[in-house]
């Protein structure tokens, strides 16, 4: 699918946007659920775009697991497409921890099967240039808006590679790195020397730098068996790798001059060291940046739960969206890899290994309510400025004592709906952004 298809610019017509959090999609959808989600699909129905991130890589298992996975190898078979088909969105983010579950053939295949479907979908390809192009969504009535999908956490296999003059280009994800350094004082870090001379647990390091294969530690810094301690109290504890950053607000600085509207969907994992519903300083630095060369909007997710929003130069950061669907104790099989880890027979059922995961279900994502409360985001834009935020509390199917239903999404109302508020509310205000609860809605001041 060609995803550089330029269109005429147009921000005379206003134009709506909904985006969820990470559509964890493993299986079907029972049919006791249409009733359930009538409001909840009224409400993405009526916007012009319609963002998810696809969770999940889409094959009939015949590719092989790869080594490593994003916690859980996640795969839905094709014929079930049609279920997250349903709800009309225009555009599937791949780019996540979970893209590589089954190898480059998964990866591959997903892509392949997208292409088939149709849809539009950014954040992995068969190189890094096309892994981080945008897709690209025609408006009716007239203009476009450019959606790019980003990963930050990644293992280092998933990374999709350039093409050279020699060498053929490497599948994988939309890449950002960053640079960790953990805060200490001086005499902190004679202690680490120490123990390192004790323990030998720098010596592969400590040759490679004097080999040329590593770089030697900077003035006030020291590499400790792989992490980084700095005396420097200033310094920020997470940055963008240069390169990255540079290279990706090319990419949003070209689609911005091409198109009306660019919005960035960005896969996330890391917190700020304090409590997991803060963003990393790194993610913030990120954001501010690509909203600073174009981008209208960032859409946050991979932590499995809600974090605030934020008003970066009148335009919305939500920092996480959390899950939109979470079907992970519905996924069909599970390699020998994950079975051996849990002390199960490689050939026990993905359910028999789960439940050893979870230890009987008493620990897990699916065990914490926080993990099944998010909002949908409605943004308006009319001439290419936002004019209103309305956010849709959504509760997913938690305890329901119907597995079919658990994880699925619907509009929360009443209680559900004020708790999930509350928790909306003070993770908001902590950027400074302002919001309201109104006839069941969220409402943000822009």
């Amino acid at each position: 699918m060609d995803k550089k298809t330029k269109t005429v610019k147009n921000t005379d017509k206003t134009v709506t946007v909904i985006a969820t959090g990470d559509s964890l999609f493993t299986a079907d959808f029972p049919k006791e659920y249409e009733d359930i989600r009538k409001t909840l699909d009224e409400f993405i129905g009526s916007a012009d775009v319609k963002i998810t991130n696809l969770e999940t890589n889409v094959s009939d298992f015949g590719d092989f697991p790869n080594q490593y996975s994003g916690g859980t190898w996640i795969n839905v078979r094709k014929e079930l497409f049609k279920y997250l088909k349903t709800f009309g969105f225009d555009f599937y983010g791949t780019a996540n921890n979970h893209c590589m579950d089954y190898s480059y053939h998964g990866l591959l295949s997903t892509i392949d099967f997208l292409d088939e479907e149709k849809v539009l979908h950014a954040g992995t390809g068969r190189s890094l240039e096309e892994a981080g192009k945008p897709a690209v969504l025609s408006l009716s009535g007239g203009g476009s808006a450019a959606i790019i999908a980003v990963d930050t956490s990644f293992d280092p296999p998933s990374m999709a590679g350039k093409t050279s003059n020699v060498f053929k280009a490497r599948p994988g994800v939309n890449y950002l790195r960053h640079e960790t350094a953990y805060k200490v004082d001086g005499k902190d870090i004679e202690t680490l020397k120490k123990i390192a001379e004790k323990t030998n647990i720098n010596f592969t390091r400590n040759l490679s730098v004097a080999t040329g294969f590593a770089l030697p530690d900077k003035d006030g810094t020291f590499n400790f068996g792989g992490k980084l301690f700095t005396t420097d109290r200033n310094a920020p504890s997470t940055v963008c790798n240069k390169k990255d950053l540079a290279r990706i607000k090319e990419t949003v600085k070209a689609a911005k001059s091409e198109h009306d509207y660019v919005f960035v969907q960005v896969h996330c994992h890391d917190n700020d060291g304090k409590s997991h519903a803060n963003p990393p300083e790194y993610l913030t630095e990120f954001c501010h940046a690509v909203i600073d060369v174009g981008a209208d909007a960032v859409f946050g997710g991979g932590c499995h739960e809600l974090r605030g929003a934020e008003i970066y130069k009148n335009k919305p950061v939500f920092y996480s969206l959390g899950d939109f669907i979470y079907q992970g104790m519905r996924v069909e099989y599970l390699p020998p890899d994950f079975m051996e880890k849990y002390g199960v027979d490689i050939n026990a059922t993905a359910a028999e290994g789960l439940s050893a995961r979870s230890k009987g279900g008493k620990i897990g994502l699916q065990t914490q309510e926080k993990n099944f409360l998010t909002v949908l985001p409605k943004l308006t834009f009319e001439k290419g400025q936002i004019t209103d935020i309305t956010l849709m509390p959504v509760k997913l199917g938690f305890n329901t004592g119907d597995e079919r239903l658990d994880g699925l999404p619907y509009f929360a109302k009443g209680e559900e709906a004020e708790k999930i508020y509350g928790i909306y509310k003070t993770l908001s205000s902590a950027f400074g952004t302002r919001t309201e609860l109104k006839d069941g809605y969220v409402k943000v001041k822009i």
